[in-house]
């Protein structure tokens, strides 16, 4: 979590100083039961290429976030909302996904080697090319008709 890189774009972006000081907060949040910090809220933010590796954003708001190619291996996103997220090429090694929200999400070419996405709302997701997906991570996740393989 110490190699966050700082973002530039016209959306709504961070400096590394920035970024690690929401992810702080968010930690004092999580571990004071909500009664210190506060939660991430990330909405519709850009966040293209961070390296957020081993971050913890267990229950935060990361939808519509653009976090194309990052790198999130074993990061925590227990209970987060991505849904319409771009998480395209991203690095989700190890992560933690359970009952994370990723309704139509894009997931093209993410790499999801062990990661635990069990009851993941992938309805509507793009998981084409997907690396390191299996079959058994897949039937411990929600999928519709829309989720593509």
């Amino acid at each position: 979590m110490d190699n966050i890189d700082s973002q530039t774009s016209k959306e709504n972006t961070f400096t590394a100083a920035e970024l690690k000081a929401i992810l702080t907060d968010h930690k004092t949040w999580l571990n004071s039961n909500g009664q210190d910090g506060k939660p991430a809220n990330l909405e519709g933010c850009y966040l293209k290429g961070a390296v957020l590796v081993g971050a913890d954003l267990s229950n935060a708001n990361l939808e519509g976030v653009n976090l194309y190619g990052a790198y999130l291996k074993n990061a925590n996103l227990e209970n987060s909302t991505l849904q319409g997220a771009n998480l395209r090429g991203a690095n989700l090694r190890w992560a933690n996904l359970k009952n994370a929200v990723l309704k139509n999400a894009n997931l093209v070419r993410v790499d999801f080697l062990q990661a635990d996405i069990k009851d993941a709302r992938l309805e509507g997701a793009n998981l084409k090319m997907a690396e390191g997906l299996t079959q058994e991570q897949l039937a411990k996740a929600h999928t519709d008709e829309k989720t593509t393989l």
